[in-house]
């Protein structure tokens, strides 16, 4: 008896957390929201005069919490589900057509390691949802050199890399995403 009350705790624990780690659809709509400059009101404050400002601060502070939420793997071994791939990459994208140097500098440090562990599905994503290739190979190629890391290791990383760039992307994907190792990294 003893042991099953504390295997029926242990379950209840396991369980009440499942829900915790996912994303809602609140955090989407912020994503997106942010994306298309649309929905401003939600991030804004009210000044001295009594009009409504716009809170950069407050918007940035929000997209950050949704990134640390989702930047840990949600599978064993290191492993992203494609969902959760699927948001970092698009902030990856989201930090390129934003300029974002805050995202882009998280993302040269946390990409390549997400990339490594998750090569396959990184890049049958990368196919399929092809306006991720340049901001993406982007954030790879920046993890090169970032804080003075790794420096010297991108031929070697393309050597191990480029046939299965070639498998799963077609040619002008691959293109693509290889022009974005040949230059300086948009930061």
């Amino acid at each position: 008896m003893k042991y099953t009350i504390i295997i029926w705790l242990v379950l209840l624990s396991a369980c009440s957390n499942l829900k915790a780690s996912e994303v809602n659809d609140d955090e989407y709509l912020i994503l997106l929201s942010s994306l298309l400059n649309v929905n401003e009101e939600v991030f804004t404050y009210i000044d001295e005069e009594g009009k409504r400002q716009p809170d950069a601060l407050k918007k940035f502070k929000e997209l950050e919490r949704i990134y640390i939420k989702n930047i840990d793997p949600d599978l064993a071994n290191k492993k992203f589900s494609d969902k959760r791939l699927k948001i970092i990459m698009f902030y990856s994208f989201y930090s390129f057509v934003n300029k974002s140097a805050a995202f882009q500098e998280y993302l040269a440090a946390d990409l390549m390691p997400i990339y490594i562990n998750n090569s396959d599905s990184f890049l049958k994503i990368l196919n399929e949802l092809p306006f991720l290739i340049q901001s993406n190979c982007n954030r790879l190629n920046a993890y090169f050199g970032f804080e003075g890391k790794n420096i010297g290791k991108q031929s070697n990383f393309l050597k191990q890399n480029t046939n299965l760039f070639k498998n799963y992307l077609i040619p002008e994907q691959y293109e693509l995403c290889l022009s974005n190792f040949n230059k300086t990294p948009n930061n």
